[in-house]
């Protein structure tokens, strides 16, 4: 009896490996959590805050997304679409200014596509933040010669 129980150990490591290496048990949808995108700042000559945040929350329940940005009074919750798949993602918030909308593709290192506000249609590209901290200074302009 002794010499079967190392061929079961054997089978079920290789049951173990094979499940683990099949296409079925890859994760083809997105983690639940929280996903930040920003390019926030405030301008070093007057202290003014420019830019926006885009949080994107994944829950079981449902998605939902905050609009921040430079001048609007409070955050703007809002619901979001988004494509499990493609990881296309689309909203619309009405803000005092008017309506703004977004299309585009939220990655693992930024949320690229078109925002469309009352000031015409731009593209949009707002870096991932992975962590909580402090509101940057804006990058000054780089004008000048090489030295």
């Amino acid at each position: 009896m002794s010499s079967a129980r190392p061929v079961v150990r054997f089978g079920v490591l290789v049951g173990l490996v094979l499940a683990a290496a099949s296409p079925a048990a890859a994760r083809t949808s997105w983690v639940s959590g929280t996903y930040v995108y920003a390019d926030l700042c405030t301008m070093p000559e007057d202290g003014a805050q420019t830019g926006r945040r885009i949080t994107l929350k994944r829950w079981p329940k449902g998605d939902n997304l905050v609009y921040e940005g430079a001048g609007l009074p409070a955050p703007i919750e809002t619901a979001v679409t988004v494509d499990d798949t493609t990881k296309d993602v689309a909203f619309h918030v009405e803000t005092s200014a008017g309506g703004v909308s977004f299309r585009g593709t939220a990655g693992p290192d930024a949320l690229i596509g078109t925002l469309h506000s009352a000031d015409g249609s731009q593209p949009l590209r707002l870096k991932r933040v992975l962590r909580a901290r402090a509101q940057d200074t804006c990058p000054g302009e780089t004008t000048g010669s090489i030295r």
